[in-house]
């Protein structure tokens, strides 16, 4: 069958969805083995130009057109090659100089070389959209990246790097390497680095090129023949536009897609088990937590903010999650360097009410605790509204949509906020930086908490010693469990349904580094 009427069959599967065809167990595989059909949320997809993307579906798809200088490896505890094989690094840990990969090209053709890495990293600070932060916080100007020959780019950084911090910076997708000569073609007086071109086109050497990106539609790639790691198994791949969690799970039951995300976690839950499905769990480098603003007077004191750590029913939130969620409680999530096991928090209304009574509030208080509508959140409100409740803490929940919420969150006018921080890059850094260092303008002060911590946050980014450098994060998340203005309740895991013949696809902890590469079907 060929790719354009195996298409017409997807179409036709998909209205049959529609018009509400009921499936009992899991029917046969109805997608060829060369191609891979997904089907999940990606309507949040903006741009796909690497220099812009930063949404989770235009990340994953970016990682898939495009490479990077390095990359991580499946734990993300080592920085691996990709189109540098090998680098040095100067005495001081500032510069580092990177051997290029010889031989590889650009889908259309032309060759990969170091002028084209230093166009691309320019290119990307020089727009400075969204995602260009995570260069320009390391990386002082667009000249400090240098290409030195044919095939060595010299990258000279702010400040000393940590292997895995350069790592973080540069596997990045707003670091991956476009055709400079692509770009300049289709560039104008207007765009200068042809930004609104690439945001829809592919100018990229990774193992897909995009074949069409229909917003809100659907997302197809092809393989890339002259890949220097060889041709991908599947050749082709669609990426469906399925908001409906039931429409894609009867979806998957089919058999007429192959991977079924942004389930419901009680669907994960009833599909575990099924004959010709299987569910993929992986950690998620997300913190789920509840915020206290230090500006209102309750917060402000350290035995009310405890009060409300020991008030809480953990368990109870988990099972909110159907048990997909990692009962964590400190800031940097499980399975990044650095993390700290500790979880002293449990539910202990007495010691909740002696703390209240230390700082003089043994008849309570009031609260408004703001949520956003995303399920199961208002549910977690809800239960926490009933915890605090149970230590004189009355509290009334008022639910918002993502941007109202963040309005107010992000102009200190909130007393108690639901959120969840997902981590930019895979270092403690972006981590600390967001939940201790008021300074930088993010978590810590938004809930206006300002404490000396800040300078450990600082003293850790540039220390080289890995030892030294762990022992310093875990001293910064212990004062945040002990005295910061968050109740942290977990790290949501990440949850894929998929077919039992694909093999080599898994969730990741960042959605960037999910690679279609590694994958193919039985």
């Amino acid at each position: 069958m060929t790719a354009r009427a195996w298409r017409g069959v997807l179409w036709v599967s998909l209205l049959a969805l529609v018009l509400g065809s009921a499936v009992g167990a899991a029917g046969a595989p109805r997608v060829p083995n060369t191609v891979l059909v997904m089907g999940g949320v990606i309507s949040d997809a903006v741009s796909l130009d690497p220099a812009q993307a930063f949404e989770f579906t235009s990340v994953w798809a970016a990682a898939q057109i495009y490479d990077t200088l390095v990359d991580f490896n499946r734990e993300f505890n080592q920085v691996v090659p990709e189109l540098a094989t090998s680098w040095t690094v100067s005495a001081d840990g500032r510069t580092y100089t990177f051997r290029l990969r010889r031989g590889v090209r650009f889908h259309s053709g032309n060759v990969v070389d170091a002028k084209a890495v230093e166009f691309s990293l320019q290119r990307a600070m020089k727009l400075n959209l969204t995602p260009a932060f995570i260069l320009t916080s390391f990386i002082a100007r667009p000249e400090d990246v240098v290409a030195v020959g044919a095939d060595t780019v010299r990258v000279t950084f702010k400040q000393a790097m940590p292997e895995i911090l350069m790592g973080s910076v540069l596997a990045n997708p707003v670091s991956a390497v476009v055709d400079p000569a692509l770009v300049q073609r289709n560039a104008t007086p207007a765009d200068p680095w042809a930004n609104q071109w690439l945001s829809f086109n592919d100018a990229g050497s990774g193992p897909y090129k995009l074949r069409a990106w229909s917003k809100n539609v659907k997302i197809e790639f092809e393989a890339f023949e002259g890949y220097w790691r060889g041709t991908p198994r599947l050749r082709r791949v669609f990426y469906q536009e399925m908001p409906e969690p039931a429409a894609a799970m009867l979806a998957l039951q089919r058999g007429d897609i192959d991977v079924a995300s942004d389930l419901l976690p009680a669907q994960y839950k009833q599909l575990q088990g099924q004959p010709g499905i299987e569910v993929k769990t992986s950690p998620q480098f997300t913190v789920n937590y509840l915020a206290m603003n230090v500006g209102y007077e309750p917060f402000g004191k350290k035995e009310v903010r405890n009060a409300i750590k020991w008030a809480i029913d953990y368990d109870a939130l988990r099972r909110i999650f159907e048990d997909a969620l990692d009962p964590s409680q400190t800031i940097v999530p499980p399975g990044m360097f650095a993390h700290l096991a500790e979880r002293p928090y449990r539910r202990d209304v007495a010691r909740a009410r002696a703390l209240l009574r230390e700082a003089g509030y043994e008849r309570g208080f009031r609260a408004e605790l703001i949520v956003p509508v995303t399920p199961p959140l208002p549910d977690v409100a809800a239960k926490i509204k009933e915890d605090l409740a149970a230590v004189g803490i009355e509290v009334e929940v008022r639910q918002l949509r993502s941007a109202d919420l963040l309005g107010i969150y992000r102009a200190q006018r909130h007393q108690l906020v639901i959120q969840r921080w997902g981590a930019d890059y895979p270092d403690p850094d972006n981590l600390a930086r967001a939940f201790a260092s008021f300074d930088a303008r993010q978590l810590a002060w938004r809930n206006q908490w300002d404490h000396p911590v800040k300078r450990t946050v600082e003293q850790a980014v540039g220390e080289l010693n890995r030892a030294r450098r762990e022992a310093l994060y875990h001293e910064i998340q212990r004062i945040v469990l002990e005295e910061g203005p968050y109740a942290i309740y977990g790290s949501p895991l990440e949850q894929n349904a998929m077919r039992s013949n694909v093999k080599g696809l898994g969730a990741s902890p960042l959605f960037a580094f999910t690679n279609l590469i590694d994958a193919w079907k039985e």
